[in-house]
């Protein structure tokens, strides 16, 4: 079963100005924002937090020090593993025009030798979308120091905002070509067939002991194994993952709220509203009216 979610599209004229195709913010992640597609690159660091990172057809759990290159047309979203104040998930975000890079790519293949050049070449051709892991706090500073020159304004800024950018395509162009950073690979194929069932299956899911049953591993295994894989229990990642569908109906559907609870595999509606305000910071109609 194909799980088909509503997406959005966004373009560069939203955020750019008028002859500098370049945007950086410091996000703090919500249920708020939809799942979107844009026709613009974004580079994207997770600075505080874990969460999950929905990204095409997959659902990545994401923490700190986690960094994606996203390239035009790929749909996703942030969303934080639930809605506490006191560990928010935080990311920055830069989206440049693929316009902006191929002036890079063809300004530096006259000062540079032909294979450096490549490098920014391989990062413009990408189609796919990467995440890497830093070992230390590179990406990090490039990130901090990238948004507050475009924040402050000062003199030379978008020059200085460039050469941030280029240092961060480089840093991911390292991570393709087998540096200290590295793709994102599931390393046990018996829980990415269970996170699979998972997703596909929150309108009627398994118990703890019938999922590990099924990809035949005792539950403490599983357990650890999924925390391992998600950064959360079974029962905290079920969770997310059926209130992240929850509010996808809230938004796009007039259904009523036990409806929706129903069709996610809640029966207990005082248990649906508490995981609800836990995950969200609000209940399911304050979600809905502030969502239209």
């Amino acid at each position: 079963m194909t799980i088909r979610r509503p997406i959005e599209s966004m373009q560069g004229d939203m955020f750019f100005g008028i002859d500098f195709p370049v945007y950086v913010n410091r996000a703090t992640e919500t249920f708020h924002l939809h799942e979107h597609s844009h026709d613009f690159v974004e580079i994207a660091y997770v600075a505080e937090g874990k969460g999950f990172h929905y990204i095409g057809d997959r659902i990545v759990p994401v923490r700190k020090g986690d960094l994606f290159y996203i390239p035009v047309g790929i749909s996703h979203v942030f969303r934080p593993a639930d809605a506490a104040v006191k560990d928010p998930l935080i990311v920055y975000n830069c989206i440049f025009g693929l316009e902006l890079l191929d002036r890079i790519i063809r300004s530096h293949s006259l000062l540079l030798p032909s294979e450096e050049a490549n490098a920014l070449i391989a990062i413009r051709n990408r189609t796919d979308w990467l995440k890497a892991e830093e070992p230390s706090a590179d990406a990090r500073n490039l990130m901090q120091r990238l948004y507050q020159e475009y924040a402050f304004r000062q003199e030379a800024r978008n020059l200085m905002v460039l050469t941030y950018v280029i240092q961060l395509l480089l840093t991911l162009y390292r991570s393709i070509e087998g540096g200290p950073m590295r793709s994102y690979i599931d390393n046990d194929s018996r829980m990415d067939d269970a996170i699979r069932y998972i997703q596909q299956h929150l309108d009627a899911p398994l118990s703890l002991t019938d999922i590990s049953a099924k990809i035949n591993i005792g539950k403490r295994q599983f357990n650890r194994l999924i925390k391992k894989a998600t950064g959360q229990t079974y029962t905290d990642y079920l969770h997310s993952l059926q209130i992240e569908r929850c509010c996808e109906q809230l938004r796009n559907t007039d259904r009523k709220v036990y409806e929706i609870a129903e069709t996610i595999g809640f029966k207990d509606m005082k248990h649906f509203h508490a995981v609800f305000k836990r995950k969200t910071g609000l209940s399911p109609r304050e979600y809905r009216k502030q969502s239209k």
